[in-house]
Order: structure tokens, then sequence, then C-alpha cells
């Protein structure tokens, strides 16, 4: 298995080679905006994947900015790659480079490369690229993350499989790898010897997976049960294993609101039977845990509500003192929101993403939930997946309308009402086109295992 490791990751790299493809510069990737330079892999360590206050604060609080156009920020390396990405060469050179690194025995030279796949997927939309070569890239990823060489390698890989899925996850090869990516990020999870970044990492990715390339609610509500579940969450509170708390719980957020889309009912089933385990997370000493918890409920109505409501009035009047005022700030937005939802006071805060000077708002707790998770997916990145990730734009109901001068700043506009009916005919079509997706991937002769 790792000699047939070694020849898809020799064989992938030849095919990115400047001289294996033509380059990207006449797709449409090539003229969105390249990644800018970011920080070392032990940076990005240090920084990782949990929110801080003011991230916190700012998706809790009403009418909030989610993301801007200028807005910098992600993972990155210090490494060549990274840095022709950053200057603006070719993607698809810098992700060769970056690749060619996964085969250093050194620790840090793995994780530069990683950082550096991680860093392209994240500034910019590739998802009319690599193909043929897309499932051996997958493939590379998932072994990285499953192999304990290192805790930040882990991570790194954990992230990036998660923005493959956002990139190339609509497409026939993301219903195919689902699965196999889905057991071992599982796997991933469930190992306690693993360390709380790496599984807080896989666990993202698998929210992002199921939500892309998930056969229907089944495969959405089977995984919220898992996360939901005393070997994940109810671990991570039990140990204190604060990071993989937060992101169970977020997670669990995302994955509900495919449940709720088709079965209202089911998902206000799962989230009842975990609500004694969002109660626990309520008193966590993490604000990220509190808030993270304090937003799963705002979409349904529990037999407990009003031992709920009198868990989260506690939190929104708790002292600053005890908590510090940054922190006792953003959880008293995050309750006040969510209160206000539950008393029937407001329906949800509303976020802003601005993009290419328009703003686009999210005003449901569904469309913020899904905001929330591919920003942490995509960091500062957001903005240039918006503007040019179809995904995305089916997802949020979104166009953008680009005028032929080039010099003309295109206008982002909201199509629909969420609520309307034309809404959901658009969600519809997106769950078919992914269904025929699928069947396109069974229904295929040709074996990818061969890049």
């Amino acid at each position: 298995m790792q000699r047939r490791a070694k020849d898809n990751s020799e064989l992938l790299r030849a095919a990115l080679s400047p001289g294996g493809r033509t380059r990207s510069g006449s797709g449409r990737a090539s003229r969105r905006g390249t990644p800018q330079q970011g920080r070392s892999a032990a940076a990005s360590r240090e920084a990782s994947d949990y929110e801080t206050d003011d991230d916190v604060a700012s998706v809790a609080s009403g009418d909030a900015w989610l993301a801007r156009d200028d807005e910098s920020g992600g993972s990155g390396s210090d490494g060549e790659g990274a840095a022709a990405a950053a200057a603006g060469g070719d993607w698809e050179a810098a992700l060769s480079e970056a690749l060619a690194g996964l085969d250093e025995r050194r620790a840090a030279a793995r994780e530069a490369g990683l950082a550096t796949i991680v860093r392209v997927l994240e500034q910019r939309y590739v998802g009319d690229g690599l193909e043929g070569r897309r499932v051996a890239l997958l493939g590379l990823l998932r072994g990285s993350a499953q192999r304990p060489r290192s805790a930040g390698e882990q991570e790194l890989a954990a992230r990036a499989v998660g923005l493959w899925f956002v990139s190339f996850g609509v497409e026939a090869e993301g219903a195919g790898e689902f699965a196999a990516t889905s057991d071992a990020l599982k796997a991933l999870v469930a190992d306690a010897t693993n360390g709380a970044a790496p599984r807080a990492a896989a666990l993202a990715a698998l929210g992002l997976a199921n939500f892309v390339a998930g056969a229907d609610y089944h495969d959405a509500a089977e995984l919220a049960r898992f996360v939901l579940g005393g070997d994940v969450l109810g671990r991570a509170l039990r140990t204190s294993c604060l990071p993989v708390a937060q992101q169970a719980l977020e997670t669990a957020g995302l994955l509900l609101t495919v449940v709720a889309d088709s079965h209202a009912r089911l998902a206000g089933e799962l989230f009842a039977q975990a609500l004694d385990a969002h109660v626990r997370a309520l008193t966590a000493d993490s604000v990220g845990v509190r808030v993270a918890a304090a937003q799963n409920p705002s979409r349904f109505e529990l037999p407990r509500h009003a031992e709920l409501v009198g868990v989260l009035e506690m939190l929104r009047h708790e002292s600053s003192k005890r908590r510090g005022r940054r922190e006792a700030a953003a959880q008293r937005a995050a309750v006040r929101d969510v209160l206000a939802t539950l008393e029937g006071r407001a329906a949800a805060p509303a976020l802003k993403l601005a993009v290419r000077g328009r703003v686009v708002r999210f005003d449901t707790w569904a469309r913020i939930h899904r905001a929330r998770a591919f920003r942490a997916a995509l960091r500062g990145g957001l903005p240039a997946h918006f503007a040019a990730n179809p995904l995305l734009q089916d997802v949020f109901d979104v166009a953008f309308d680009d005028a032929a001068d080039p010099h003309h700043r295109a206008e982002a506009r909201s199509v629909v009402s969420p609520s309307s009916d034309l809404a959901k005919a658009r969600s519809l079509d997106l769950r078919n086109r992914r269904h025929a997706a699928r069947t396109r991937y069974r229904d295929d002769d040709d074996d990818d295992t061969a890049f």
C-alpha cells in the first residue's frame, strides 16, 4: 500500500507539473485572485481552527460582518510553493511543489507542503481544474490525515480534505469518495490518542464532506448521531477537550440544517436526544463551546424549553468578573440572539458578507450555521469562493452579474428569499444534481486509481 501511495504521489505530481498538462492560465480559476503569503506551518497550528473571542462575537451578534473582500488570513507556508502562489504564479505548479514535500522524511517539510495546499484551496476556487487527478489528490490528503506522524500534519491534512470537498465535492468524484473519506475521518475522530487539533479538524471536514456530497438527510442524521454521541461530544465534555467539544457542536449544527430541510421532526428528535450534552456544554470553561451550544437549539421547539431558556438567561446575566469582559460580551451577544428566537421576539440575527463591493445578508439560523462552517474552512478566502464557486452560490441562492467591462465591479444580489417556493425548488434541484453526479460516478467504467 505504501509503494502504491508513493507511485500515486509521483504520478499526480507529474500530471500537475507545467509540462504535464496545459497551464491553468486559460482556465476560469486562473482569472481569480491568487493566494497571499501566509503564516508558517507552526504559526498556522498555533492559530488553528478555533475561533477567537472576536470571531465568536462577530458571528453571534446581530447585523455583524462575516467577512470582507479585503480580509486576509488563512493557513500558509514559508516554502517556495506558497511564495509562488502568493506572488501570482501558477497554482497547479504550487500544488505540484507542495505535493513533493509530502514524501519528505522531515515532519516540517511535510507540514509545509500541506500548508501550501491548504492555502491554495482556501484562497482561490480551483474546482474547474485537476480533471482526472482529483481523486488521487484526495487519496494523498486522506492518507496524510490517517498516518499519526505528527499532530500538525494530521490537522493540516484533515483541513485540506474538507477544502477538497468545497472545491470538488459536488462533482461525481465527491460522491464516489464520500464513504471512504467519511470512514477515515471518523476513525481519526474516534481515536482518543490523536491530538485535539487533528480530531477537531477532522470533525469540521466531516461536516463539510457530508453537507456537499452526502446522499441525503439520512446520511446527515447518521453522522449527527455519531458527532453528538457519547464517544465524541460526550467524551470531549467529560475530559474537558474543549476544541473537540466546540467543533462537535458546530458540526452538529451544520448537519442538523441538512436534516431539518427534509425532515424537521427528525432534526428536533436528534437535538432533543443531545439536549443534556448541550446543557453541560453551556457551563463549559470556554466561550466558544458555550456559544456553539447556545446557538444549536435556535431552530427547535423542545419539550424542556423552559429549562433551556432558564440556563440561557443565567448565561446572559453572568458577571464579566467571572469570565472576563470580552468573553462575557461575546457570550451575552450569542445568548441574546438565541433567546430572542426561542421567545419569539426575532427570527435570527443578520450577518453580512461583502463581496465585490456588494453586501449579502444571512438572516436565518440555517444560513448562519452554513455560512459559519464555510467561513471556518475558507477563512479569508470566503469572498473569493463566494464570487467564483458555484457550490456556495447554489447553497446561499446568490448570483453575480459580471459585466463585459473588466473594470466594472460585479454586483452580488440575493436572488430569492430562502423561505420562498423558488428557493426550495433550487435546493431540490441542487440535491438532484448531486444525485445525478453520484449516479454518473457509479456508472463510470474509468478507474481513477490509475493516478
